[in-house]
């Protein structure tokens, strides 16, 4: 954590922005009458996940390209300075977690400060807020308070702690985080706020227990009580959802778009989570009421602004103008030509910079590439060039269809590649000459395994897309910092540890039906039936699927994303899709008679329900694909109609999806990209086999139980009935991966560290990169049908990448996009 030389830089910009915080809009005023119309200007911000010096490469003393604290605070400052009305500064959520600042959360937490420098008129909270559990967020808004006084206030309106001790005495009217605000603005307009978890990010915060989130998208009553109490006993002329749920690509989907059609009465969502940027105001009726959604997107590369006009005489709030602006140096020129990065903002997050590279000496003095490390020059640790890529990895989180990805697969090859290092490490310590022939083998593992060590070699290792944060760009230097970025995510329930930050690694076993359960819930997130969360990046392993049972997953996994669609294309008003819901509605009655019919006369989404993607079904195609969605409609129920609207549906669908996997084949230790030839698992003796999996992904296999009603059990050892669980976290924390020897205090290996040690580690050493020159074996592109120019590490562990049947229910789906 920060050293407490960093207090006098804040007490010194404290003077500097004492009266900006004094006359924040969130400050106590009077409650004037309202006399007439009056204009308000909401700007939002979400998911920066402590992007203090922006999104993409950043260098000492120079920010990245898009995005960052002094950015946002000028554009900010620029907009009150010349509103000429009232301004409202909202954050929806994920506030932290994602770089090197996260360091700062547990005596002074950077990402708060910013909140209450720039003063915010109210804030919600994401579920990276939950990433240290509900204690770990108690103790964040606790230093918080006692370093600077945190004072923004924070609504979360479904939350329940769930008993949690340390949380719980935060939470009320009057606290720290309240259910519902209500601000009165210098025009007189009182505004009240809400602060919502969507159920998909509720999901991806496994560490929150014993905390829990009302789902808002199953109990809309609960959301309607507090919006009538806030426009009823209240008084409120405008409310307000601060909402960490999200919408689709367009504004017209997601959980944001079920909320506002089925509460009346929020007059803007200001939407986060699935980081998606829209370009403007998107409207959504509800019967005669109309809801206006916002998103900045991500990362603070963008503020959203819309300007309103509030009618006080029709009670009614019109839309003057809105646009999604981008956080760059020529869009604040645009704006104003001497509108620069607020100084005052940059000089702060430069000290911060100064005070973490110093106390990141213990990494830097021991990994390779930075011996020219300096404590006082954060260019020779925080901002140290330490890899460069000869093409574009990012995410496949980002991917609009959820695959094999460079990235991805780079990641988990790092996890196992290290973790496998250090085992040889032990090993070689004892005497092993590096040769699987050594005779003196088994007697060494026998050796280390008395001494406490698990001596079992490394099968294959897992990492969460939801973990990789963010990308590396082709063709420049990449530091420290911007491999930190990619897997910041988490903190160690040890908090005895030297660098909290991070999921520590586990060792984790599972059985062969259990590894095949893992190649199922990759294929159903292929299909993008499933949050990216539950993509498994897998290194080590390799699967095969079955010609029949995978035709048979993809009619299942088609009539669920075809079905889904209808409903939400029905939902938007469209006649032909209520029309073919009617007729799915009849289906077990009529035996698809009024489905046929319809599709006979061109409904393009009966078409779609009946042929499944098939081309040119025959009779019998088309009997069996009625069969088909006549499951999957009575699985999903009303009124879900995707995935992940039904547990009954995921179960259905996991299911087909596990049943398609057939063989599971390994690649060697010595094949760390996973290029060369897999061997066979062998069938008979149901061994388990070790894998090297982070926090993260172990919880989120307990939540896949409850999510998909498929079970996987992480064996902690090879034998035994010992599981690792979140109730039984120090348990877990027993298998962790160390990077001392056996015998010394564990020091947690992380994710983020394995990937600089698998980019810094030469060849020499037994490593594949040299000067963390990352090649094509990596390449990958965010569209799938490219998957052919993939590279190797890409290409070789997904042979059976179904391509094909990809493309068809892609296209099917596209096309009743453009449907009317």
């Amino acid at each position: 954590m920060l050293r407490p030389t960093l207090a006098a830089a804040l007490a010194a910009l404290a003077l500097i922005l004492t009266l900006a915080c004094a006359l924040a809009p969130g400050a106590p005023i009077p409650d004037p009458v309202l006399a007439g119309d009056a204009r308000v200007t909401l700007l939002q911000t979400t998911d920066i996940h402590a992007a203090a010096q922006g999104r993409g490469p950043a260098a000492a003393g120079r920010p990245g390209p898009e995005g960052g604290y002094a950015r946002i605070s000028a554009y900010v400052n620029a907009v009150r300075a010349s509103a000429g009305h009232p301004v409202l500064l909202v954050d929806s959520g994920d506030w932290s977690m994602g770089t090197p600042y996260d360091l700062t959360l547990g005596d002074k937490p950077l990402p708060l400060w910013f909140l209450d420098a720039l003063g915010y008129d109210c804030a919600t909270l994401g579920n990276h807020e939950f990433d240290y559990g509900p204690g770990g967020l108690a103790r964040i808004l606790e230093a918080a308070r006692a370093a600077f006084g945190f004072r923004t206030p924070l609504v979360a309106s479904n939350l329940d702690a769930g008993g949690s001790a340390e949380l719980a005495p935060l939470l009320g009217p009057g606290k720290p985080i309240a259910a519902t605000r209500v601000t009165v603005l210098a025009n007189g307009l009182r505004v009240g706020f809400l602060g919502l978890m969507g159920r998909d990010a509720a999901q991806a915060a496994p560490a929150a227990a014993p905390a829990r989130f009302l789902d808002f998208g199953r109990d809309a009553g609960r959301v309607q009580d507090q919006v009538d109490d806030l426009r009823g006993r209240q008084r409120c002329h405008l409310v307000i959802a601060l909402s960490h749920a999200g919408t689709g690509d367009a504004g017209q989907s997601g959980e944001d778009v079920d909320l506002a059609r089925r509460v009346t009465g929020i007059d803007v969502i200001a939407s986060g989570h699935t980081h998606t940027p829209l370009p403007t105001a998107i409207p959504v009726a509800n019967g005669a009421w109309r809801t206006w959604i916002v998103c900045a997107g991500a990362f603070g590369t963008r503020v959203a602004r819309a300007d309103f006009t509030y009618h006080a005489a029709g009670r009614s709030l019109t839309l003057d103008a809105a646009q999604n602006l981008a956080m760059t140096d020529a869009s604040l020129a645009a704006l104003d030509p001497r509108l620069d990065p607020d100084p005052a903002v940059a000089w702060l997050v430069g000290s911060v910079d100064a005070q973490l590279n110093a106390s990141l000496q213990p990494l830097f003095t021991q990994v390779a590439g930075f011996s020219d490390y300096t404590p006082g020059q954060v260019a020779t640790g925080l901002y140290h060039p330490v890899a460069v890529s000869a093409q574009d990895l990012m995410a496949n989180g980002s991917d609009p269809v959820r695959g094999p990805n460079g990235l991805g697969n780079l990641c988990a090859d790092a996890v196992r590649a290290v973790a496998s290092g250090l085992l040889e490490q032990t090993l070689r310590a004892q005497g092993w000459n590096g040769s699987a022939a050594d005779p003196q083998l088994a007697g060494i593992r026998a050796e280390v395994q008395a001494a406490g060590c698990d001596p079992n070699p490394y099968a294959g290792a897992v990492v969460a897309t939801g973990v990789i944060r963010a990308g590396l760009p082709a063709g420049v230097p990449l530091t420290f910092a911007d491999l930190y970025n990619v897997l910041p995510l988490g903190l160690s329930p040890d908090l005895g540890q030297p660098l909290l930050t991070g999921y520590p690694i586990l060792s984790v076993y599972l059985t062969l039906a259990d590894l095949r359960t893992l190649f199922g819930f990759q294929l159903v997130a292929q299909t993008n039936l499933a949050s990216s969360d539950f993509y498994l990046n897998l290194s080590g392993l390799r699967a095969s699927l079955k010609p029949k049972e995978r035709e048979t997953y993809f009619q299942f996994a088609t009539a669920a994303a075809v079905l889904g669609t209808t409903r939400e294309r029905a939902v938007g008003g469209s006649a032909l899709a209520r029309a073919a819901l009617g007729a799915v509605g009849v289906l077990a009655s009529d035996q698809g008679a009024a489905l046929l019919g319809a599709r006979r006369a061109g409904n393009p989404y009966a078409a779609a329900l009946v042929d499944l993607a098939a081309v040119d079904p025959g009779p019998a195609d088309l009997a069996g694909n009625l069969a088909t969605l006549a499951q999957v409609a009575a699985a999903a129920g009303p009124p879900a109609g995707t995935l992940a609207g039904g547990h009954v549906l995921s179960a259905l669908v996991v299911a087909q999806a596990v049943a398609a996997v057939d063989e599971v084949a390994a690649f060697g230790p010595d094949d760390p990209a996973c290029t060369g030839v897999p061997v066979p698992l062998p069938l008979a003796g149901a061994p388990r086999y070790r894998l090297a999996a982070d926090l993260y992904a172990v919880l989120m296999l307990g939540a896949a139980a409850t999510e998909f009603g498929t079970a996987i059990t992480p064996y902690r050892a090879a034998t035994g009935v010992e599981v690792l669980s979140a109730s039984d976290l120090s348990g877990a924390l027993a298998n962790r991966v160390s990077l001392a020897p056996p015998g010394q205090p564990v020091r947690e290996l992380k994710g983020w560290m394995a990937l600089l040690g698998y980019l810094r580690t030469p060849p020499a050493a037994g490593g594949m990169f040299v000067d963390g020159r990352i090649g094509a074996d990596y390449a990958s592109s965010a569209d799938f049908t490219q998957f052919g120019s993939f590279g190797a590490a890409v290409q070789v562990r997904a042979a059976s990448y179904p391509l094909v049947d990809l493309g068809r229910l892609m296209a099917t789906l596209a096309r009743l996009r453009a449907a009317p």
